[in-house]
């Protein structure tokens, strides 16, 4: 465990001087922003267009489009939290040593995970402003929202945890950047194609899209199955990175 939080510390340090941190927070907040910006002007048209006396709820015309928005940009924004966290230290020659260092590859793992998963929680944690600056002036379901963030801290948490796997597996950052934002894409949108599809491949491919799997939590459903899917994704590119360390261990 103290080689676990001293390394933890040592890659938010890292993280924290990095221009990393500072590109994540400035483009997360200006996009989350702007699709916040949106989203109220859709719901005010929304409210214009109702029928006198019909309340438009904020959950489905507001939060719903807005957090979906801001989870497809995190698609494309978490790869560089994890992009470096193994293949910089490759590029720098101190992997060997890391791994020769008295500790597990999970202890290894773990700490460079939570760093960026801290990071990644900071900045979903800063987008709560939004739903209470809407409280002010609308009604805001907590319980909702808390399904919805509890849903978009499991897909993040899934992308980071391929990232760091990809991290693992490649020489260069910017090459593990890319196998992620691919990878994590084709999870994204695969479910897109399956309207097309004959109905046994398109319940697997539903069963395996991350948007498919996240929507039940942004309506407000937390689903077990769901749950444990993102859970086992996490574990499945922990292993495999797990793997990838022990053997180079062993070699």
């Amino acid at each position: 465990m103290q080689f676990f939080w001293a390394l933890y510390r040592k890659e938010l340090r890292i993280l924290s001087s990095s221009w990393i941190l500072y590109v994540f927070f400035a483009l997360f907040l200006f996009f989350s922003g702007w699709f916040y910006y949106q989203g109220i002007l859709s719901y005010s048209a929304w409210s214009i267009q109702a029928p006198a006396g019909t309340v438009v709820n904020v959950q489905q015309h507001l939060f719903v489009p807005l957090y979906s928005n801001m989870m497809f940009f995190l698609v494309l924004l978490l790869p560089i939290l994890t992009m470096r966290l193994v293949a910089e230290e490759r590029r720098q020659g101190t992997y060997a040593l890391l791994v020769t260092y008295p500790g597990s590859p999970m202890a290894l793992l773990g700490a460079k995970y939570l760093s960026a998963l801290t990071v990644f929680l900071g900045g979903l944690l800063c987008s709560g402003i939004y739903p209470l600056v809407t409280s002010l002036w609308g009604g805001v379901e907590w319980l909702l929202l808390f399904s919805t963030y509890l849903g978009i801290a499991l897909c993040g948490g899934a992308i980071l945890a391929l990232g760091l796997f990809f991290s693992t597996l490649a020489e260069h950052y910017l090459v593990a950047a890319l196998l992620t934002e691919t990878v994590s894409l084709f999870f994204w949108l695969i479910g897109w194609v399956a309207d097309y599809l004959p109905d046994r491949l398109a319940r697997i491919l539903f069963g395996v899209s991350f948007y498919h799997r996240l929507r039940p939590f942004l309506l407000g459903v937390v689903d077990t199955d769901d749950t444990l899917y993102f859970l086992s994704v996490i574990c499945a590119f922990f292993l495999l990175g797990y793997y990838l360390i022990y053997r180079e261990q062993r070699a």
